[in-house]
């Protein structure tokens, strides 16, 4: 089925989410200031070769170095020391740098031209071109003039029918998306049949569980545990992909005692995965129901870019300041776009910080939207913010 590629730009922020009828598919959420994505520029310089990785360490001005494998490399192995452009292949994440690769077009490596070793460039809609390419919709729908030519001068003409969305009421509001993103941020995934997952991120893999609930499968356990466990399939892979969850992940699958059962479902996994943009290894599911799979590091997890570490150990996750002040902002639109004319927010100090800081031009950005100033207080006794509406 045709889709549809719905992106909303703010100053610092891009959202992009691909729709296949109402239900979305594919999220991509990139931000100026965050961590470095697959696709980035650096200019680097080398630090030293790795016999044993077959690579070497170049310095990209992060906490860690990159890791340049020599198949990526173009020409004889640099000198310790030599400067040259890099991209990354796979996010930094944990205890790992970023992988990268020396083999850039002419018109990528240009654009690193005059810069001082290490410097970053982000990714000129690289990303979001790759998600153009790949989801093939039928039509882009964006509310930037400007991203909109950007992406129609970096396409073929015809290949996509562009639409400008003008009107004050949120892109992702109108089109009944911001829901389902703030749904990728809880651990509970429920589904029409009555089961659910539970899905929770931690520092060496992410652990995700299956339930039955209130499914109504019938004809026994066994033949119930198959098909829930067959039936989350699916939604296991939407999710893996929505969430840009990667690295190991452990399913606990409902107990199957018949080999033939628990190949069918690790057989189903496999295919569901099939079409991933990222790399999968599925392996096999054990009596108990455990299985264990592992998925490339591509775009950074949805948790890691919108929040932070918290709690005893950072060991839970909550929205950034910045995330918070991007939705804000959005929330003071929708008011707008539902007939309020005054409106203001009262913000926690760091919400208000970021808003009048580095988030200063998509402040501005959304008051000339509104057609008037949209004024902010930092106001102690406030959790996140709060809209002031006259």
């Amino acid at each position: 089925m045709p889709g549809k590629l719905i992106v909303s730009a703010l100053p610092g922020e891009v959202r992009a989410a691909v729709l296949t009828g109402d239900r979305l598919t594919d999220l991509l959420v990139l931000r100026d200031d965050g961590p470095p994505q697959a696709g980035d520029l650096f200019l680097a310089r080398l630090l030293r070769f790795e016999k044993g990785l077959d690579g070497a360490f170049v310095e990209l001005g992060l906490e860690r170095p990159g890791l340049l494998p020599r198949q990526e490399m173009t020409g004889p192995l640099p000198a310790e020391g030599t400067t040259l452009p890099v991209k990354v292949l796979r996010a930094p994440g944990g205890d790992k740098g970023a992988r990268v690769s020396a083999k850039l077009s002419p018109e990528e490596a240009e654009r690193l031209t005059g810069r001082k070793a290490p410097a970053r460039l982000p990714a000129e809609n690289g990303p979001l071109l790759t998600l153009l390419r790949a989801a093939a919709p039928e039509t882009v729908v964006t509310d930037d003039v400007a991203l909109m030519n950007r992406l129609k001068a970096q396409t073929a003409v015809g290949n996509y029918d562009f639409t400008l969305h003008s009107d004050p009421a949120p892109l992702f509001e109108v089109w009944e998306i911001e829901t389902q993103v703030e749904a990728l941020l809880q651990p509970l995934v429920e589904t029409p049949g009555g089961a659910s997952l539970l899905i929770e991120p931690v520092q060496t893999l992410t652990a995700i569980d299956v339930n039955a609930r209130r499914h109504d499968g019938r004809g026994g356990a066994a033949v119930q545990a198959r098909e829930v466990n067959l039936s989350l399939v699916p939604e296991i892979a939407r999710q893996l992909r929505l969430r840009a969850i990667s690295g190991l992940i452990a399913i606990d699958f409902l107990a199957l005692r018949k080999p033939e059962d628990r190949k069918a479902v690790a057989g189903a996994l496999r295919k569901a995965v099939a079409g991933d943009p990222e790399p999968c290894q599925v392996f096999g599911l054990s009596p108990s129901g455990l299985l264990e799979m592992t998925r490339r590091r591509g775009r950074l997890p949805l948790h890691e870019v919108l929040c932070r570490p918290c709690g005893l150990g950072g060991r839970g996750w909550e929205k950034t300041p910045v995330t918070l002040a991007y939705e804000a902002l959005r929330r003071a639109a929708a008011a707008r776009s539902s007939g309020a004319t005054k409106i203001g927010l009262r913000a926690a100090p760091p919400v208000a910080a970021a808003l009048q800081g580095a988030q200063a031009a998509a402040l501005e950005a959304v008051a000339e939207r509104l057609g008037a100033p949209l004024a902010v207080v930092a106001d102690p006794l406030v959790e996140s913010y709060d809209l002031v509406l006259g």
